[in-house]
């Protein structure tokens, strides 16, 4: 068999096994059917599920527990985050390719997210923003806060492929991150300006504005090289746009 027709079948078998997860409405917890189940509805030879199974489950997309069966895994979880992010992280240009490529993703979702986000979806993003403000006038985890307007945003954009790839685009840059306070008044004043200003740009469907004002509070979060090994997140520039 050449290579070529190798990859073709195992191309067909994972279009089979994702076909199969939505017909079946399979959710993330949800055990697969077995592996010669899959075999008998892909017609396909056991081994060759097997070895997409085996890729699935590398990736994090699926895991298998010793004699209970093959489950799904949530979008969230991805072992090659921990494996791989020693290595693929190591030098300043892939850290900061990484970082472009959330810039990217996040205006996109801005985006979408003008064209979909209805007026509930306003409101969860006010008490956020809200959320924030305690934070800053009394303390507290502001980072996280920060992570969860973003992810919202990410979930108002309706795009399935687009969250799977943020989410570990996400976890690779935390393996950079060390927590740090934004101590200076008025950059707290500023961020959370920004963010209003994001906000009211969704509730009134402006999307060039919405996505200048995220790409303004990308900005603002950039690891900047500090020395060699260490990067410092969430640090506000003095100047503003």
């Amino acid at each position: 068999m050449t290579s070529e027709a190798g990859l073709s079948k195992f191309q067909s078998i994972l279009k089979g096994i994702h076909q199969l997860i939505e017909q079946d409405e399979l959710r993330p917890g949800d055990r697969l059917p077995s592996e010669r189940e899959l075999s008998e509805r892909l017609q396909a030879g056991r081994s060759s599920v097997r070895e997409v199974l085996r890729s699935l489950e590398l990736l994090g997309l699926i895991s298998t527990k010793r004699g209970e069966g093959t489950y799904l895994e949530p979008h969230h979880s991805h072992h090659l985050v921990d494996l791989l992010a020693g290595y693929i992280l190591r030098d300043v240009k892939s850290r900061q390719d990484l970082l472009e490529v959330l810039v990217l993703l996040e205006a996109g979702a801005v985006r979408l997210a003008v064209r979909r986000a209805g007026p509930a979806d306003i409101e969860s993003l006010e008490s956020w923003v809200n959320r924030m403000k305690e934070l800053m006038e009394h303390g507290g985890n502001l980072a996280k806060a920060m992570k969860g307007f973003h992810e919202q945003i990410i979930r108002l954009a309706d795009n399935y492929l687009l969250e799977r790839i943020w989410h570990p685009v996400v976890q690779y840059s935390e393996t950079l991150w060390t927590e740090e306070e934004i101590r200076d008044r008025q950059a707290k004043e500023k961020l959370l300006h920004w963010y209003r200003e994001l906000v009211k740009s969704l509730k009134y469907k402006n999307e060039h504005q919405a996505v200048s004002v995220m790409e303004t509070i990308l900005e603002h979060f950039t690891l900047k090289r500090t020395d060699e090994n260490h990067f410092v997140p969430f640090r506000c520039d003095e100047s503003s746009r």
